[in-house]
């Protein structure tokens, strides 16, 4: 009897030890997933940090870049091509960028940038100038070809890059040549005449 006693007893013994021996090595495990997910952590944060720094240099770089082309396309221009470049520039972004909901505030945004006349073929009095049917429109890229000044009037060509989408559709893109009269006394656009469609900047250089 006290043998079979000492058999139970050393059984349960062993089941004790293997059971202490399978929990010591289960925490051992779920510690070193710990610390593995820890350290998993800490690389991703070091990684971010890493990127966060390498878009602010990029950041940095890109502006530095879009700077020295502004003043290498502005260094030879006369002051009228710089006012013009600024004025048509400001026109086409206001004219080509809106949601359904900022459409008619283009309205007030050109005021100043356009001669009167020009104003009111765009802007016709006692007319309900609607809204965006749900377009909504974004300028890619204008790039400005002035021409010789003749007298107070400068003319240029501006190859009009832009997206254009209704509703929750795909993006259309496309591009449209605009011959361009500017007004160097009064730094107003005078006439806007689109030329047609599917231009391309080497087109007209």
């Amino acid at each position: 009897m006290r043998r079979g006693l000492a058999v139970i007893v050393s059984v349960i013994g062993v089941a004790l030890l293997i059971s202490l021996y399978g929990n010591i090595y289960q925490h051992s495990k779920i510690s070193k997933a710990n610390n593995t997910i820890s350290q998993v952590k800490k690389d991703k944060q070091q990684v971010s940090k890493k990127l966060a720094t390498a878009k602010r240099e990029n950041d940095v770089l890109n502006s530095q870049v879009d700077n020295f082309k502004t003043y290498q396309n502005n260094k030879d221009k006369s002051q009228s091509e710089l006012n013009f470049n600024n004025v048509a520039n400001k026109f086409l972004t206001t004219m080509f960028t809106f949601e359904p909901d900022t459409y008619s505030n283009r309205k007030d945004s050109i005021k100043g940038l356009i001669s009167t006349d020009l104003y009111n073929q765009y802007f016709p009095k006692n007319t309900n100038y609607g809204d965006a049917n749900s377009v909504t429109s974004k300028l890619d890229n204008a790039t400005i070809y002035t021409q010789a000044k003749q007298g107070n009037s400068m003319k240029g060509l501006a190859v009009v890059s832009f997206e254009s989408k209704s509703g929750d559709n795909d993006w259309k893109k496309e591009t449209d040549l605009y011959q361009l009269t500017f007004d160097t006394t009064t730094n107003q656009l005078t006439a806007v005449q689109n030329l047609g469609s599917s231009f391309k900047a080497s087109d007209v250089k």
